[in-house]
């Protein structure tokens, strides 16, 4: 019960709903009606309108690379739980009245700060992975079967597996002229979409 009293009361609260809505995309990417990389476009537009501002570049070399999704998911986490114990062993410094949420706002600051160096330190494990992944989007790829993972695939959303050299990745994939594909299909990836980080793949030949 302390636990739910510390999660549901100001200012973990505001963590616990950020975490809720963590929640709700992975379990809606995992239905496939959503995509890891669904926001790296519309970030690298707007790191390029600004000239790449100062936390931006920090943020992203912070975080080597892994898609802002992942990123803004272990920021969330990592939150939480340090706001969790931040709230249950400094609860008595928190006040009453208007104190109570003036400090609770910068104990909710604290805890970001901090959790944003250690879900860099998380993540380090998983750069590789993603690395290793955008180095091979290549022509090396082309002609290679993949299995579709999503529940579908349109010219704008759709991700499908390919083993290449010994080792099982996840890609961006789109369709054209109205070709279906469900999750578990088998296609080929036909043409590399370099500014679209993403492959056009069509129904096997054979």
């Amino acid at each position: 019960m302390e636990f739910l009293n510390l999660a549901l009361t100001f200012p973990t609260v505001i963590f616990s709903a950020l975490l809720l809505v963590v929640m709700l995309f992975w379990l809606i990417t995992l239905i496939g009606f959503a995509d890891i990389d669904m926001f790296e476009s519309d970030l690298e537009l707007d790191v390029d309108a600004s000239q790449s501002s100062g936390l931006s570049s920090w943020f992203s070399m912070g975080f080597g690379g892994i898609p802002i999704t992942v990123s803004i998911s272990l920021v969330v986490m990592s939150s939480w739980l340090i706001s969790i114990y931040a709230h249950k062993f400094f609860a008595y410094l928190l006040g009453d009245g208007i104190w109570f949420y003036i400090f609770g706002v910068l104990m909710l600051v604290a805890c970001l700060l901090i959790a944003i160096p250690v879900a860099a330190i998380i993540s380090r494990p998983l750069q590789r992975f993603f690395s290793s992944a955008e180095t091979s989007k290549s022509s090396d790829l082309l002609g290679l079967e993949c299995v579709v993972v999503t529940g579908k695939v349109t010219n704008t959303f759709g991700q499908a597996r390919v083993k290449f050299q010994g080792t099982e990745q996840l890609l961006e994939v789109r369709t054209e002229n109205d070709e279906q594909f469900t999750s578990g299909d088998t296609a080929v990836l036909l043409e590399h979409l370099k500014e679209q980080h993403s492959y056009i793949i069509t129904a096997k030949p054979w």
